[in-house]
C-alpha cells in the first residue's frame, strides 16, 4: 500500500518516511502542498495521504479542499496533520475534506491505529459499502 507523506518540516518528513517504510509501506515522501497536489491528482494516487496542515506553496488544508473540489470521486484517504489543537480547527479540516486528523506530537502507536482504520475504510469504499 503507498503513502504520500507531505511534510515541510525535515526531521518530521525522513522520521514518518522511516518508520512508514518500516511498517512495510511504500512511501513517496514531499516537502510542500503544491507537489502534494501533483500527485494526488494523477493517475494511481497514493490510497493514503498524511498532509501537513502549514506547508510552503499549498497547505495541507487547501490540498484537501482541492481534493474535495476537483477529485470527488478520489479514493484516497487523507490524514491531516498539525499542531493546531482548537477543536474548531479539527472542524475545520474535516469540513476542507480530510478523513481524518492527527494532533502533533503524536505517538507511533496512534499513527498506526489511525493508519488501520485508513485502511478499513478504503476497503469498505472498494466495496461500494
Amino acid at each position: 500500500m503507498s503513502i504520500l507523506i507531505a511534510e515541510d518540516e525535515t526531521i518530521s518528513n525522513l522520521w514518518l518516511k522511516t518508520l512508514l517504510t518500516k511498517w512495510g509501506y511504500e512511501v513517496i515522501s514531499t516537502r510542500n502542498g503544491s507537489e502534494a497536489w501533483e500527485i494526488l491528482s494523477s493517475d494511481g494516487p497514493p490510497e493514503i495521504a498524511i498532509l501537513d496542515w502549514e506547508m510552503p506553496e499549498m497547505k495541507g488544508i487547501e490540498v484537501c479542499e482541492k481534493v474535495k473540489k476537483e477529485l470527488q470521486n478520489t479514493n484516497t484517504y487523507i490524514i491531516l496533520l498539525t499542531g493546531r489543537d482548537l477543536d474548531e480547527d479539527v472542524a475545520k479540516g474535516l469540513e476542507a475534506g480530510a478523513d481524518d486528523f492527527i494532533k502533533k506530537p503524536f505517538t507511533n502507536e496512534e499513527l498506526r491505529a489511525k493508519l488501520n482504520l485508513g485502511k478499513k475504510k478504503l476497503k469498505m469504499w472498494s466495496l461500494n459499502l
